[in-house]
Parts: C-alpha cells; structure tokens; sequence
C-alpha cells in the first residue's frame, strides 16, 4: 500500500491514523487470502509427508515382491583355504560340499635365459615388431620400433592393452639383465609363445599356465573340479568359491554349507512392516480430531487420507487369498490398529515349507497379486504414482490453488494501493476546505470589529 502521511494542520486529527485503521477494515479479504495460502502450504506439508512415508513403505514393499528375495543364503567353510559366498542375483540351494584344494591357477611366464644384457638401456633386439601366440592361435603384433632397450621393450609392452602379456626387467645378479613376459590370465589356457626378441637367445617356460583344481571324494582316481581362476562357480546353485591356498595330504577336506539365509529374509518382511507402521502413525497424527486442549492434525476428518490407512490395514486382514490369514506367518493387525511381525513364527515357517511361505508374500498361479508384498505394492503405488497417485494429485491441486489465491492477494494490492490514495486525497481536500473557511471566518470577525 501506498505510504505517506496527510495529518491534518487544520482539523488537528491524526488523519494518518484513521487512514490506516480504515485500510486494515479494506484489507480485511486480503488477509483472509493470506490466511487461506497459509493454511494451504501446511496442507501440502503434510501431504508431502505422507507421500514420504508411502514412498519408504513401496520401497521395502517391493524389495520383498523381487522374485529372489526369499532365494537369499549364507556360506560357511569350514577350512581358511577357501573363501566362499553365496550370490545376491540368482536362485541359491541349501546344502553342502566337502573337497580338497589340490591346485591353484597359475599364469604362464617365460624368461629369457639364453643371453642377457649389462643395462636395461641396452638393446635387447633389432626386430622392429614383438609377436606373441596364444594358445587359441590368435597372433598379436607390438610395434617396437620405436626403442630396441630392455627397458623400452618392457615399456611398450606393459603400455599395451592389447598383447596379452605383461613384461618384466629381471636382474639374475649385478650387470646381467634379462627379459621375464607373464600371461595376463591364469589356467592352462595361458599359455603362449613369443617372438621378435633375439638379442637374448632362447625363452623358456619358468612358469606353466595351469588351472585351479579341487578333488572331490576318495575316488580313485580322484573326481576333479577345475576352473582357469581360482574362483569357482555353480559347484553348488548360486554359491562361489575362491580357492586360497594349495592343501597338504594331511589337512583336513574343507566342508562349504550353504543355509537359507532367514535372518536376511526375516529383516525384509520387517522393514515392510515398520514402513507401514510408520506411514499408518503419520497418517494418525495428520488426521486426528482435536481434543481438549491437543490442537488436531492439519488433515483433521480427511477422508482421502483416513482411506488410504485404511487401505494399509486392509492389505493384512484380507490376508492372501486363498492361503488365507497371515497369521501363520508372523504377521497380525494390533488393538491400535498397527500391524505386528511375530519374527521366530515366521522362521519356524519359512524353514518348514519355504515356498509355501514366500506365497503368503508375492501370490503366485491363481493367487497371483494376492500375496501381501504384492498388495502392499499396489496400494502404495497407487497412491505415491508420479503425476496420477493419489497424493501427487493432490499436492498438484494444493500447489495451483495457492497460485490462484497468491493472484488474488496480487490484485487485492493494485486495490488497496489504490483506495488508499483515494482517502489521502479526500482528507487532503478536506484539510483544504477547512482552511478555506478558517481563512474567511477571520476575515468576518475583522471586518465586524472593525464596525464596532
């Protein structure tokens, strides 16, 4: 509004003040809208809030609906010459393995021992091309041209990526100097053979490419695993091995057991409950009548919301389908309407009948989409859903209304700046006006004191 003061010098009033205390009665709708975009942001506060919640709940929902999520397990060894896990990505099956380490991989290596050089900056060959064959017959080419020293061949071939080895400068004793190239992968399928190098004579296998190997049993002879790396996989359903050290005749065979991982299990279903429980108590708090002297909550009596909890408390006492209750599975609604994660019954029935158990969670043949992961998806999705969920739709819809009361207050500005240089004009006009008429009262009484 515009400011300014026309206190009257004539009529003595505080004209300032009647002005403004006739203002505020103008203003009166303009802080009404004010009011309201007030009362408006703290709604989509606390729809936003909400969606969180949901959000969180739709999060842990579906971290139980994934297909593998029951397929977790745990690996334990019973020797430290393996290490073993099991995979977060596929199916894995309880058991056990017993077997012995009996090989490591090993990369193939060669040295040149035919000759040797008194200095790494020596030259080492006069070809101006390095070949290496590998063992599938595949023949790489290394421009050397460039330095024919130990130490430049060395170093164009361990800049390479593509030769398949990699180089050394071996020291065999003070001023002798000579050439070591390993494979860059392990197993018997390492190995090469090089050329291009004949300033050092003749390369000879130091190192054969050799492949891990586990004997299984007492068979004779022995059954064997083997693998390129010292990593092995699908010995058992979704469990890893990677072999750590070679052991003796003497050493014990080391025993891998694989277990469902139930803790891990158990630890999904109850994230999925918290986040329920915590969507089920922010709703509470949001839509509650006030009492007494406790103010309510600022969705006091919102049906939508009211809904959606009971939505959430629906999906356990509809249980899943025609497996009918949770209860068999550790899950309850409570007196205050929250649910409950009973975590020892849940295990003692995943451990007797896994499958059976996981159905109760994501529903399968006729009772697909009953199960309460999947339901809890459904629900959470249909209300958290970018754009067309039921909350993002109203926050949208709280969002445009505050920009249509924010364009009321606007004009409501333009208005009142207006009305008030109105009323300036009018006191200033009638402090005029007195004026004028004090002016021509004392020109009366002069000219009446002067007849007398």
């Amino acid at each position: 509004m515009v400011g300014g003061s026309v206190d009257g010098l004539v009529s003595g009033m505080q004209t300032s003040s009647v002005i403004a205390a006739l203002m505020q009665v103008e203003a009166a709708p303009q802080t009404a809208l004010k009011a309201k975009v007030s009362t408006q942001q703290k709604v989509i506060s606390s729809y936003q809030t909400i969606n969180t919640k949901m959000g969180a709940l739709l999060t842990a929902a579906k971290a139980l609906a994934d297909p593998l999520a029951f397929k977790g397990a745990t690996a334990t060894s019973s020797s430290d010459a393996v290490l073993a896990t099991t995979s977060t990505t596929g199916g894995n099956m309880a058991g056990s393995v017993t077997f012995k380490v009996n090989k490591l991989a090993a990369a193939e290596s060669h040295i040149f021992t035919g000759g040797h050089v008194s200095a790494t900056s020596d030259n080492i060959t006069s070809a101006d091309q390095l070949t290496v064959t590998l063992a599938d017959g595949t023949l790489k080419s290394l421009d050397i041209s460039a330095d024919h020293s130990l130490k430049g061949v060395v170093d164009a071939i361990n800049n390479s990526s593509d030769i398949g080895v990699r180089a050394s400068a071996i020291q065999l004793k003070p001023g002798q100097y000579t050439l070591q190239l390993t494979s860059k992968t392990t197993g018997e399928a390492s190995t090469f053979t090089v050329g291009g190098i004949d300033g050092l004579g003749a390369d000879v296998v130091s190192t054969a490419g050799s492949d891990a190997q586990l004997t299984l049993g007492d068979a004779d002879p022995p059954i064997t695993v083997t693998s390129s790396t010292n990593t092995f996989t699908g010995l058992m359903d979704g469990l890893t091995i990677t072999a750590k050290k070679v052991q003796s005749a003497a050493d014990a065979p080391v025993t891998v057991g694989v277990t469902a991982d139930t803790d891990g299990i158990a630890g999904k279903v109850q994230a999925m409950i918290d986040a329920a429980n915590a969507a089920l108590t922010e709703l509470g708090n949001q839509t509650k009548n006030s009492s007494g002297d406790v103010p309510g909550g600022v969705l006091a009596g919102n049906s939508s919301m009211q809904l959606l909890a009971s939505q959430i408390i629906q999906t356990v006492s509809g249980g899943a389908g025609d497996l009918g209750s949770l209860k068999s599975v550790g899950i309850e609604l409570t007196r205050d309407g929250r649910l409950s994660f009973d975590k020892t019954k849940f295990t003692d029935a995943l451990n007797a009948d896994p499958v059976k158990t996981q159905s109760y969670f994501v529903g399968t043949g006729a009772n697909a989409g009953n199960g309460l992961a999947d339901k809890m998806v459904a629900m959470s999705t249909k209300a958290t859903q970018s754009n067309t969920g039921t909350l993002a739709q109203l926050i949208t819809s709280g969002n445009s209304r505050i920009k249509d009361l924010n364009n009321n207050i606007s004009n409501w500005d333009v208005r009142l700046a207006a009305r008030q240089q109105t009323l300036q004009r009018q006191f200033t006009a009638m402090e005029t006006a007195l004026g004028s008429l004090k002016n021509q009262s004392s020109w009366l009484a002069g000219q009446l004191s002067s007849l007398g």
